[in-house]
């Protein structure tokens, strides 16, 4: 995947960008950096609806890639090292955007995969497809 960002690139284009490589994550951008492991404060919260240009000093266009096996904490490193702006990776958990935090050496695939096993409906959808098969093989 990749995601072209410049000046008048808004944080929700990343975000849609994202997600659609990834549907049951999120990204989440914050004022001031996160150690790893950490989690951002809620109040740091970047609106989504802000453009790049508004928020970092280097306004060069970049083009950003995220391939599926790129740990979660080297996600977040890129966009702090190379557009200036920290993010967090969020995961659907009980029907509610959390923080990844704790899940920083785990790669991008395996996060969404996580999230989605945590999903309510498709922990419903996988069981009644599996109970499917059991009565079509008897």
């Amino acid at each position: 995947m990749h995601i072209e960002i410049n000046d008048n690139t808004r944080l929700r284009e990343i975000q849609k960008v994202f997600s659609n490589y990834y549907p049951f994550l999120s990204l989440t951008f914050y004022h001031g950096m996160h150690k790893p492991y950490e989690k951002s404060e809620d109040k740091k919260n970047i609106d989504a609806d802000t453009q790049i240009g508004e928020i970092r000093k280097t306004h060069i266009s970049t083009l950003l890639e995220i391939k599926p096996d790129y740990k979660v904490k080297d996600i977040e490193r890129e966009f702090q090292e190379r557009i200036g702006i920290s993010v967090q990776v969020m995961m659907r958990e009980k029907g509610q955007w959390v923080q990844s935090t704790g899940l920083d050496m785990l790669n991008i695939k395996d996060i969404n995969l996580m999230s989605r096993n945590a999903s309510d409906a498709f922990l419903v959808k996988d069981y009644d497809e599996g109970f499917e098969r059991e009565s079509e093989l008897a």
